[in-house]
């Protein structure tokens, strides 16, 4: 067993029973942890792709962002394209509404 968690052979014969025991616990925890984190983000990919393949199937669906997954990640990145998204948003306004105006303009001199 103690050879399974990476222990070398001359390491064994330097520990205590205790401290081997200890030093499998801790492995066996870190282990369990990693799998935990695997199945989370096998889940979360699974999710992912759930959702984008509804997207093709439904024209209601939208992707969801990437901090939608991870709030607490990206916090700064989605205030980033939030304020570019708005930005963009306001300069399409802008152009529509230029648009309008020089069309009612036209529609006015006639």
């Amino acid at each position: 067993m103690f050879l399974d968690i990476k222990g070398s052979p001359f390491d064994f014969w330097e520990y205590t029973v205790a401290e081997i025991i200890d030093l499998i616990n801790s492995y066996n925890r870190v282990y369990t942890q990693k799998r935990k984190e695997q199945i989370i983000n096998n889940y979360q990919l699974s999710q992912m792709i759930a959702n984008h393949v509804s997207c093709l199937l439904s024209s209601e669906s939208k992707p969801l962002e990437v901090w939608e997954y991870a709030p607490d990640l990206f916090d700064k990145e989605r205030e980033q394209i939030e304020e570019e998204r708005r930005q963009r948003d306001l300069l399409m306004h802008k152009e529509r509404m230029r648009a309008f105006a020089t069309q009612f303009n036209e529609r006015f001199k006639n």
